[in-house]
């Protein structure tokens, strides 16, 4: 290749592991390796038996790897890089300016916003869409061998052209909801050129997202929200909030295009006992932590239900977990379940097969597959048997503009991930 062509190279700098090598073996490995290279990428575990290492999850600590390139840079003079799940500017600037790296490194960072590293250069950091670390991009990667982002809709249709195209007839838009689908399909539409309103019914927008915001390693879901609005706002979208968006609220605007995207409720089945006062419903624990005692049953095994559990845990709370079904968390994907599911076995006692009959003071009255009773116990219960769509209100809206179309949990209990793509499709579709 010639003197003047730079070689990259990339090691681990362990590979946390029993019977792999560690962090004294990796600044061996980067000495023998610093004659013949000019650029050293540190890395930590193994694709096949450590991809949570490899690969931070969101249950990890921003930077959780950066130990070993700060460790591997003292033994070498070329320049050492660190990567790992990276996504603050501040936090990236501060380990360049302690020493600890050289360079540092992002991949998912850059799927869920491509103009990071231009928004920090032009002072906008808070413009910049977060990662959430949730692996819907590996997990799409592993389905069908393309990529995509639960917070970027434009990741894998680059061809299709990243700038969205002006409308060719600018109209008036109303969209019914301020969740993460909603404030996508304003911020796309206003971006178009048209003239968008969003109502939210509460005082704040977020959706279930506002749910996030007291659990550490999902926040960044909660600030994705604050991140659209502000994306909204500043693309010309008019936010009104406490601001329910009815039949004759939406005939009245007279709006050219309705976009109904008015989200779940929870879903609580008549079980006695289940709307107790020791009951919070998982929605509302940022509202009501403070109800949670030390001695918890979460009532429910699916994403929801699990990620509380293990907040709950590592809070230092006694959880157990209560589910009909043999499995848990059916609906997360397929890279971030086993991590979950790591998590689950170090905070949670579990209790598969069980099906919940009555809420007591004392826990959950349960029955397994046997009919046998159990008594599963916990002084406050979460409730997180899942969502349903607002199909009422759905209704109610249909066909009250010309254009109208329903996105997210309003059309079918869903992701992120389906909300903000059916949310900038629909407002794609606005002609």
């Amino acid at each position: 290749m010639g003197p003047g062509f730079p070689i990259e190279f990339r090691i681990s700098g362990s590979e946390l592991f029993e019977g792999g090598y560690d962090l004294e073996e990796g600044c061996r490995i980067a000495e023998q390796l610093e004659p013949y290279i000019d650029l050293l990428h540190v890395s930590a575990g193994t694709y096949q038996r450590g991809f949570g290492n490899t690969h931070p999850s969101m249950f990890r600590p921003h930077g959780c790897n950066v130990y070993l390139a700060a460790e591997i840079k003292k033994h070498v003079k070329i320049p050492v890089a660190t990567l790992g799940g990276l996504n603050d500017p501040a936090q990236m600037e501060e380990i360049l300016a302690s020493g600890q790296a050289d360079i540092v490194y992002m991949a998912r960072a850059l799927l869920a916003d491509p103009y990071l590293p231009r928004k920090v250069a032009e002072n906008r950091d808070e413009e910049i869409v977060h990662c959430l670390r949730c692996f819907t991009c590996m997990a799409e990667r592993a389905a069908t061998s393309t990529r995509r982002c639960a917070v970027n809709p434009q990741i894998g249709r680059e061809i299709e052209g990243v700038e969205i195209q002006p409308a060719p007839v600018k109209k008036k838009v109303l969209v019914a909801g301020g969740g993460p689908g909603g404030l996508y399909a304003a911020y796309t539409a206003a971006r178009r050129g048209h003239s968008v309103v969003l109502c939210e019914k509460s005082d704040a927008v977020g959706g279930i997202l506002k749910s996030e915001q007291a659990i550490p390693f999902k926040k960044e879901m909660y600030d994705l929200a604050q991140t659209y609005k502000l994306l909204a706002e500043r693309a010309g979208v008019e936010i009104r909030l406490n601001t329910e968006v009815t039949r004759e609220y939406a005939e009245k605007e007279g709006a050219d295009a309705l976009i109904i995207a008015v989200g779940s409720t929870p879903l609580v089945p008549p079980i006695p006992g289940l709307k107790g006062d020791n009951v919070v419903i998982v929605n509302d624990y940022y509202r009501e932590k403070d109800k949670v005692s030390d001695s918890v049953v979460v009532l429910g095994g699916g994403l929801a239900g699990c990620e509380c559990a293990i907040h709950l845990g590592m809070e230092g709370k006694k959880v157990r977990l209560v589910e009909m079904q043999d499995q848990l968390a059916p609906d997360a994907n397929v890279r971030h379940r086993p991590l979950l599911l790591a998590e689950i076995d170090k905070y949670v006692t579990v209790h598969t097969g069980y099906t919940g009959k009555q809420v007591t003071p004392e826990g959950i009255l349960c029955v397994d597959k046997d009919g046998q009773e159990h008594l599963v116990p916990g002084a406050t219960v979460i409730c997180a048997l899942g969502q349903r769509s607002r199909t009422d209100v759905v209704e109610e809206l249909r066909d009250a503009a010309p254009y109208t179309a329903v996105i997210g949990d309003a059309s079918r209990v869903s992701t992120i991930t389906n909300a903000v793509y059916w949310g900038y499709h629909a407002a794609l579709d606005i002609e």
